[in-house]
């Protein structure tokens, strides 16, 4: 009886012994099932991002919303080029224009110089002298300054106004000219002179100094431009 309650005894203790190992193997299994179903889950789930993200990407490129690399690299060469390109356009754009307005400021000058020209004959005389004058002190532009005087007094010979003016020594302005009469495109001018010269008296060289007050005829022409048409001189 004693060696049957034994055997009992250990029989339970085997068989309670194989339960615990039987749930624990059991509560393992179960344990490691979880953890794989997990980082299959985690797995699936990144990849459906991934996707995702994929998919997003292709359909902002087909919009155009996603620049090429060759685009991103091009777009700021281009904006300079356009940049640079506009404002060389404005640059030429606005020399044009000044350019134009120049052209236009000259026109009106001369065309102001015209006017009065035509509105004063006294002008014409006025230049006259002054190549007159630069003739006698200028030394050696007796003839080219003879040359220029003659074209505001072009019926007078440049050879007959270079002898009757190469002895002078002296050519002063007294009275600046002054319009006596002008109608259309004739006028009378009249101013007064000093003018001393070299000439031989008794074989030998003697300076004598004139006052004169000598009338000019004038004549215009379309353009304005008054010329000498003759003169008359009085000595006082």
């Amino acid at each position: 009886m004693s060696n049957y309650i034994k055997y009992i005894a250990f029989l339970t203790i085997v068989i309670f012994i194989s339960g615990c190992t039987k749930d624990r193997d059991e509560t393992n299994k179960t344990s490691f099932q979880i953890l794989a179903d997990k980082e299959k889950e985690l797995n699936d789930r990144e990849a459906r991002v991934k996707l995702k993200e994929i998919e997003l990407e292709e359909r902002e490129k087909k919009l155009g919303l996603v620049e090429s690399p060759t685009t991103q690299n091009n777009t700021p060469a281009d904006t300079t080029t356009i940049h640079n390109t506009s404002l060389t356009q404005v640059q030429k754009d606005s020399l044009k224009k000044v350019e134009k307005e120049k052209k236009q400021e000259k026109k009106k000058e001369i065309q102001k110089e015209i006017t009065k020209k035509f509105e004063n004959p006294t002008s014409t005389v006025k230049d006259y002298y002054e190549y007159i004058q630069r003739g006698i002190n200028e030394t050696g532009n007796f003839d080219s300054n003879m040359k220029k005087a003659q074209k505001y007094f072009p019926s007078r010979p440049v050879d007959k106004l270079k002898s009757g003016y190469r002895n002078t020594k002296q050519f002063t302005i007294v009275e600046e000219p002054k319009v006596l009469s002008q109608k259309d495109n004739k006028a009378s001018v009249v101013s007064k002179v000093k003018q001393t010269q070299t000439v031989k008296k008794d074989g030998k060289d003697t300076e004598i100094t004139k006052t004169l007050t000598v009338t000019y005829n004038l004549t215009a022409n379309k353009n304005g431009e008054w010329v000498i048409t003759g003169n008359s001189v009085k000595e006082e």
